[in-house]
């Protein structure tokens, strides 16, 4: 009696039903999932441990060569020594902490978007006004400075001309409430002054390039 052919495994077998053979063999194929927090795999290991200290990475910025350190600290001084210099012959209020930190920045920092002049520039002035209305407002106080330096971030943004010692320059203001010239002196005269120095000395120390662009 000639015996049925077989296809594969395909035949069922005694006692179990063509269902139940289907069953098994999906179950049988499936793969058992990978322990949670493992990747599935055979090269699957712990997830890399991000070290700090001498010995590990950091997200610090490289350390600069002895050229840059020397350019960017010559910078600083003639900068700070000029807006110094025109304090003493003028009688105006140039060295303030605000734009002794704006000179400081162009020098550290002569291509970063806030060492711009047009950040310089717009981010004085409008935190200047800004903070002029709010103390006539509410009188000086160190509430109206902390409203006017946290206030002055709006304006700067809005305008696209984030400059951080524009908030100090508003915090002051608030504290002091000085007359409504002090937008034209001493905040745009030191201004002026400091980009005037940053170009100078973006054409005279070589590798120090200031600015990268003026609107």
């Amino acid at each position: 009696m000639p015996q049925p052919r077989r296809r594969g495994n395909t035949t069922a077998r005694p006692g179990l039903s063509a269902a139940a053979v289907h069953t098994h063999r999906s179950l049988g194929s499936r793969r058992a999932p990978a322990p949670h927090g493992r990747a599935a795999g055979p090269t699957a290991g712990p997830p890399p441990t991000r070290r700090w200290g001498w010995a590990g990475t950091s997200g610090a910025p490289a350390r600069p060569s002895g050229r840059a350190v020397a350019l960017a600290t010559a910078a600083a001084l003639a900068g700070l020594s000029l807006l110094a210099l025109l304090a003493g012959l003028t009688g105006m209020e140039l060295f303030a902490l605000p734009f002794a930190a704006t000179a400081g920045i162009v020098a550290l920092a002569p291509a970063a978007p806030f060492a711009q002049p047009r950040s310089i520039l717009l981010g004085h002035l409008s935190a200047t006004a800004l903070a002029l209305a709010l103390t006539a407002l509410t009188g000086p106080s160190v509430w109206t400075a902390v409203a006017a330096a946290a206030l002055s971030t709006a304006p700067m943004l809005l305008l696209r001309a984030p400059h951080p010692p524009a908030g100090a320059t508003a915090a002051l203001i608030g504290l002091t409430a000085p007359d409504p010239v002090y937008l034209l002196d001493p905040v745009l005269v030191a201004s002026v002054v400091v980009i005037a120095a940053g170009v100078a000395l973006g054409r005279a120390l070589p590798g120090h390039r200031y600015p990268a662009y003026w609107r």
